[in-house]
């Protein structure tokens, strides 16, 4: 069997700001650093939230509530909270696997998710305030599908195949063979597209951005576009000394924010950790958000387009210790 992880979400909380620079024992209890001058950050979950240390959240699209994955009950649960008002959670998924990615559709009434199960990854809705009952949506081929998301008109969920395999100690190892696909939520049926990772739709709904190998054969993963209507590609940018990690499209369309290890290999080779850089969606303008030594992952766009929510180790007592914090962006 393969495994996952998980974890979840607390209040909000007056931030203060420690600017300077931090020592290798405890750099990751500081909140911000001096590159990261004049922007908010505000703490969004705590501690007692065990949200997952690599697994995406979402926002809902009237930026209310937030969805994510929690170790509450041990196991990987999807938990909703209201961003703003309340200390309170709700728990949406209760089975023993772990259940990660969630998105919400874009009404709010729906969760839709991955989840290993019977050995294999598979895509399954949930009522996102009603708690009804779960909706298998990919069955036996692909076999293991992951990175579910809505389309805006929530007409389609797109996500990506995973092909895995056993290697010689028995652990299942991914073997490539990542697909981009979608499901349409009225006829049911299956489109395969083209080799990915991660799909997000443009916010018109005719574009689909995704990651891929930056070069045929290289190792770290760039951004691409895929137009749906014509099959055509254009590749939005990618390097061959850095990576894109998780990353997410701006409300209206003309930004990614993404996760990466750009320019945090140290002289001595020993330490990389990932940071938030910002890109115009032709490839131009790349710009660095954060610069804090600890890793700040799985961006989110506030609906409004005015912040960025990220899963960051930062002002923590424990470097192990990650929660959902909230940035200001823009003026």
């Amino acid at each position: 069997m393969r495994e996952k992880f998980v974890r979840v979400f607390g209040f909000l909380l007056p931030v203060v700001l420690i600017l300077g620079c931090a020592s290798l024992g405890n750099y990751w209890s500081l909140v911000t650093v001096p590159q990261e001058g004049g922007q908010q950050f505000v703490k969004i979950t705590d501690k007692s939230d065990l949200v997952d240390t690599s697994q995406p959240f979402a926002v809902s699209r009237d930026g209310q509530k937030i969805a994510f994955t929690s170790w509450k009950t041990g196991n990987g649960d999807i938990y909703i909270k209201y961003v703003t008002g309340s200390k309170a959670v709700t728990q949406r998924t209760f089975r023993p696997e772990t259940e990660v990615g969630p998105d919400f559709s874009p009404d709010g009434s729906q969760l839709v998710f991955s989840a290993l199960r019977d050995g294999y990854y598979r895509i399954y809705m949930v009522g996102a305030e009603s708690g009804s009952a779960i909706r298998q949506i990919t069955s036996g081929s692909p076999p293991d599908a992951e990175n579910p998301t809505f389309s805006p008109d929530g007409q389609l969920i797109a996500f990506n195949s995973v092909e895995f395999s056993r290697d010689a100690t028995g652990n299942w190892q991914r073997v490539g063979n990542e697909a981009i696909w979608t499901y349409d939520m009225k006829t049911g049926m299956l489109s395969q597209y083209t080799s990915g990772l991660m799909p997000k739709f443009t916010p018109d709904g005719k574009k689909i951005v995704f990651k891929r190998a930056a070069i045929t054969g290289e190792r770290y993963y760039g951004l691409w576009m895929m137009d749906l209507a014509s099959g055509a590609e254009t590749n939005i940018i990618g390097g061959t000394d850095f990576g894109v990690a998780r990353f997410a499209i701006s409300p209206d369309g003309h930004k990614i924010v993404f996760s990466s290890n750009k320019n945090t290999v140290d002289s001595s080779q020993e330490r990389k950790n990932n940071n938030l850089w910002i890109v115009d969606i032709d490839g131009s303008n790349l710009t660095q958000l954060t610069f804090h030594l600890s890793d700040d992952d799985c961006p989110v766009w506030a609906p409004d387009g005015k912040a960025i929510y990220f899963l960051s180790s930062r002002g923590e007592e424990e470097k192990g210790t990650v929660n959902i914090w909230r940035m200001s962006y823009g003026k």
